[in-house]
């Protein structure tokens, strides 16, 4: 990082043009080793590990302009979206500069069948040139780091009243948990024990595709529980031991409880337990869809679960209302919407402060 006394003394470029490369999510710390990850996390400030490795080169580019200068390069569609936008467009904008050229998302004129994103920005004393804004080639008054032609605003703030009512499903990490129809159904034939620790499984994908968004999978589940505790489903214990624990052994999850769910979520089924549905929604999915769904099986980690039982939360989240809200916060995927629910729904300010409240006319509705 460079300091303030490094700034003023150290000769820097004028400009900055390229198409650095573009790599969703944590794809980049797969690709260049954990090191290279947190090499950048340490390296930029309020910088975001889930961020799309384009934000970065944005950064060090201004970093290495200093005071004064010009950025335009290549980006992922993705730039002015999520946790991507706020390591790269947001905090430079914040720093200062001014994005004056964009385009949000144009084919790329190669082979490769992409979306691109084209940004400019100016810093210092090249902000005085500027004449004119464009964005997508149309004259603005300004663009902000949404690449948008309003002015910058702040961020939409956790509200208390939403906490602790949106959770992400479990994370099973071992298909081998996972039973056909007639799987389950053979091993409740041989010990109706069995049953106990067998589970609807609903995915992100019945949710989108299934026109009654049932389930179409059984899961084993043995929560938190020791081994010996484990062991008193014998028949489930052994699939298992032969499908799931020799993926675990040497990879990522050695050590960890190969019987168990990577995460488990004991919280989300505490939040659930009292109650005999729930609302749930895909997080990526190209419409934004909200469902009811009974609270007796295992939601995968694909969904989000809310511990909300009425028609009131339901109308609200599923309203052109939430729907503006949830796709100005969210990021993409080609044509599909990730919905994240730190971003979108701790943030959303409900009819009534507490979403739990009950709105007679809209239960009506």
């Amino acid at each position: 990082p460079l300091d303030e006394q490094q700034r003023n003394q150290a000769a820097f470029m004028d400009a900055f043009v390229g198409n650095p490369p573009f790599t969703g999510g944590f794809g980049h710390a797969e690709k260049l080793g954990p090191d290279y990850l947190a090499w950048s996390l340490a390296t930029f400030a309020d910088s975001h590990g889930n961020a799309d490795l384009v934000s970065f080169f944005f950064r060090r580019a201004e970093a290495l302009l200093g005071r004064h200068g010009t950025i335009g390069l290549i980006a992922t569609n993705t730039i002015a979206q999520g946790d991507t936008r706020a390591t790269g467009l947001q905090y430079l904008v914040n720093g200062g500069a001014m994005i004056y050229d964009a385009v949000r998302s144009m084919t790329w004129p190669g082979d490769a069948a992409v979306h691109v994103a084209v940004v400019h920005l100016a810093m210092g004393s090249v902000l005085r040139a500027v004449d004119k804004k464009l964005l997508d080639d149309e004259p603005v008054a300004t663009i902000d780091s949404q690449l948008r032609p309003r002015t910058e605003r702040h961020d939409p703030v956790h509200l208390v009243a939403n906490a602790r009512l949106s959770f992400l499903g479990c994370k099973i990490s071992g298909q081998g948990f996972t039973l056909t129809p007639d799987e389950r159904d053979a091993l409740i034939t041989r010990n109706k024990h069995n049953a106990e620790r067998v589970f609807p499984y609903l995915g992100g994908e019945e949710v989108n595709s299934s026109p009654t968004q049932s389930h179409q999978r059984h899961v084993f589940n043995f929560g938190q529980m020791e081994l010996e505790q484990a062991e008193r489903w014998p028949d489930l214990i052994q699939v298992v031991r032969e499908r799931v624990k020799p993926e675990r052994t040497n990879g990522r999850l050695a050590g960890a409880p190969w019987w168990q769910f990577e995460r488990p979520r004991p919280e989300l089924y505490e939040a659930i337990r009292p109650l005999k549905r729930c609302l749930v929604n895909s997080q990526v999915s190209k419409h934004l869809l909200f469902a009811f769904q009974p609270t007796d099986r295992i939601f995968a980690h694909t969904l989000y679960v809310y511990p909300l039982p009425d028609w009131t939360p339901f109308a609200v989240l599923q309203s052109r209302v939430h729907e503006p809200w949830a796709r100005l916060l969210s990021s993409s995927l080609e044509d599909r919407l990730r919905y994240a629910a730190s971003d979108c729904f701790d943030t959303f300010p409900f009819p009534q402060p507490d979403p739990r409240t009950v709105i007679p006319s809209l239960e009506d509705i």
